[in-house]
């Protein structure tokens, strides 16, 4: 039995029920915060009002709050307004079907059961299988991605006008300052990492299909090519150059290289070697301590710093990490203050 996608229309957009699921996955992790519990307890009265300026076709961003992060590298990230993001989920309900339906089966992050795990699964995999890699980085992936040529990508999906007006909406809502053309979409937004994903989905096809090469895969802008001959990868590097120059994106030189799978290839936080478990990378494993560290510097409660400690542990235990593990618990196991509850640096 085929499975069955809601209709991609204004009007699925736009329904209360679809608004109050949106609301509550936008709230997930977010429960605390004060603005978003004052959206929560009125609900209803703030479904409804989105709801009719969708439909109406009024419904305007609020704007961005600003902030940057350091870790694992510097960016700048655009925060929306709850209420924004609970519009981007509604959109991305209905509209996410129709773009994955495209992806290639080697296509990651943003989908449900194709996160990192699934994707350094792929890539042990593959490591195993070949030789070489070809390991790339678009240069200022999020930055770089041109308005007009994502419209244009939207469009030859969406054929519903009305939803197209709403993605013009979001996506001229933000745009990098330092560039002639309009181009650039905010990290913190669903519908950047959803449209990111599909921004490169011709890539995908013309490396797997027009080239017949299916050693592929990638994790938004970070993507590797397996082959056992070194020339086919530099030809496939020529060929995905021109491609990415073509949507006006250029490869990051310095992180766009040809390497031995027995020298470790590293993807989304580990190191890949054949026939061996991978291995956490060492920026991973300081950044780590670092944020721990950090809370029990600012005597974070227990609960806080117990749960960062244990997303740690599920994360590094994809890898050969036991040793690594058991040292952790024993000489960095923070101390908790049993008057206050919180952690003592």
């Amino acid at each position: 039995m085929r499975p069955t996608f809601p209709p991609l229309t204004l009007e699925a957009i736009a329904a209360p029920e679809n608004l109050l699921l949106a609301a509550a996955k936008a709230r997930r992790g977010k429960s605390r915060r004060p603005d978003v519990e004052d959206w929560w307890q009125r609900r209803e009265t703030q479904v409804l009002r989105l709801s009719d300026e969708l439909a109406s076709g009024t419904w305007r961003p609020a704007g961005y709050r600003f902030f940057e992060i350091h870790e694992p590298k510097r960016r700048m990230i655009a925060a929306a307004p709850f209420a924004d993001r609970v519009v981007h989920h509604a959109l991305c309900n209905v509209m996410q079907p129709a773009l994955e339906r495209r992806f290639i089966a080697r296509s990651f992050s943003c989908q449900v059961g194709k996160g990192t795990t699934a994707a350094r699964e792929c890539c042990r995999k593959l490591v195993n299988q070949h030789s070489y890699v070809l390991k790339c980085d678009v240069r200022r992936f999020f930055p770089s991605l041109d308005h007009e040529v994502l419209m244009r990508k939207l469009a030859s999906v969406i054929r519903c006008a009305a939803v197209l007006r709403l993605c013009r909406v979001i996506v001229d809502s933000h745009h990098t300052a330092d560039r002639p053309n309009r181009c650039g979409l905010p990290i913190g937004n669903l519908t950047s990492q959803i449209w990111g994903n599909f921004y490169l989905d011709a890539l995908d096809h013309q490396i797997t299909e027009a080239e017949e090469h299916g050693a592929y895969l990638r994790y938004t802008d970070d993507f590797l090519t397996f082959s056992n001959d070194k020339r086919r990868l530099w030809e496939l590097r020529e060929v995905i150059s021109t491609s990415l120059e073509a949507v006006h994106l250029e490869l990051h030189t310095p992180k766009t290289r040809i390497l031995q799978s027995t020298e470790g290839v590293p993807f989304c936080g580990f190191r890949f070697l054949p026939g061996l478990r991978p291995r956490v990378l060492g920026p991973t494993k300081r950044r780590f301590r670092h944020r721990t560290n950090l809370l029990c510097k600012q005597g974070a409660p227990s609960a806080i710093v117990t749960a960062a400690t244990f997303a740690w542990y599920q994360f590094s235990r994809e890898g050969n990490t036991h040793g690594l593990r058991k040292a952790w618990a024993i000489n960095r196991t923070p101390k908790i203050s049993i008057g206050t509850g919180k952690c003592e640096a």
